[in-house]
């Protein structure tokens, strides 16, 4: 399973192609170079900044100036664990104003976002995936 999380393919990709980072783009084509820790993305032309560290379990995705999400495989008695992270990465003011600014809303499209990466890694995978609150 690790590998289907933290695998970062280079080039024009679309559909399952795309990393399950970036899952929430799987219907927008994104471009992506650089590895082989460290990549840029564009998403209908923002960038990201995408890193991995497959030895210690994660790979995450960096964009805008605030913002931070992280996928991390954990082993876990019923099988394998995916946790989902997302960081405020402003600081000062700014990043305390992230929440009631940029950052609205944004805890419930990461509980959806998580709900897709675990729908297209059951894809993926062909396996069952249970969402644990």
């Amino acid at each position: 399973m690790s590998d289907a999380v933290l695998t970062i393919r280079t080039g024009t990709l679309a559909g399952t192609d795309v990393p399950l980072i970036l899952s929430g783009q799987v219907g927008q084509t994104v471009v992506i170079t650089g590895g082989p820790a460290r990549f840029t993305a564009t998403v209908s032309g923002a960038p990201l900044t995408l890193e991995m560290d497959p030895a210690a379990g994660w790979v995450q995705a960096k964009g805008q100036w605030w913002w931070c999400g992280r996928l991390e495989v954990r082993e876990d008695p019923a099988g394998t664990r995916l946790v989902r992270r997302t960081y405020n990465l402003a600081g000062g003011l700014s990043g305390r104003l992230v929440p009631f600014t940029v950052g609205r809303g944004h805890d419930k499209r990461a509980v959806d976002g998580l709900h897709e990466n675990l729908a297209v890694l059951g894809e993926r995978l062909s396996c069952r995936t249970e969402f644990l609150h």
